[in-house]
């Protein structure tokens, strides 16, 4: 009977350690974090069309209030350079945080945005928004956005990051 007790405790301790994450999820939520910040300047200081397409996966789809979703990257490059052609249009976001799974290769952030375009007349509007991007890791590191997600929303609260650099 021990020997069967040891046997069945050495699977236990095995079938757990399989169960453990994979590689540090904290560190990997930093990683994933400083991804998304580091897309939002590239994009914030209009950084090349294919620099920021290059943030989402190949199959990544991109939902839009009232627009029709976007999938891929062609439509992603039409969007992008479609955005620098309208006289002032300018867009920020500033991600509030992010999550990674256990594994390691799937993860999500959350955070808010700000839209500024002019409308049907010309005159400029800004638009307050909130966003969820769910990211998928390659093999080699790398984080991409599978899905992006964008809604308006109300302003961001006075004092928090987001507010701050949204102006």
């Amino acid at each position: 009977m021990p020997r069967l007790l040891r046997i069945v405790a050495a699977g236990y301790v095995l079938v757990v350690a399989g169960c453990q994450p994979r590689g540090d999820v904290a560190a990997a939520t930093h990683d994933l974090l400083r991804t998304d910040q580091a897309w939002a300047a590239l994009s914030a200081a209009d950084g090349p069309v294919d620099s920021i397409v290059a943030y989402w996966t190949a199959d990544a789809r991109v939902l839009l209030p009232g627009q029709p979703v976007l999938v891929g990257t062609a439509a992603l490059r039409r969007m992008v350079a479609g955005t620098r052609a309208v006289p002032g249009f300018h867009i920020t976001w500033m991600p509030d945080s992010a999550v990674v799974s256990r594994s390691g290769d799937v993860g999500y952030t959350y955070g808010t945005n700000r839209v500024t375009a002019p409308d049907a007349r010309g005159l400029s509007h800004t638009v307050n928004g909130r966003y969820l991007t769910v990211w998928r890791r390659e093999p080699k590191g790398r984080w991409r956005c599978a899905v992006d997600i964008s809604n308006a929303g109300s302003e961001p609260p006075a004092g928090s990051g987001a507010a701050a650099a949204a102006r």
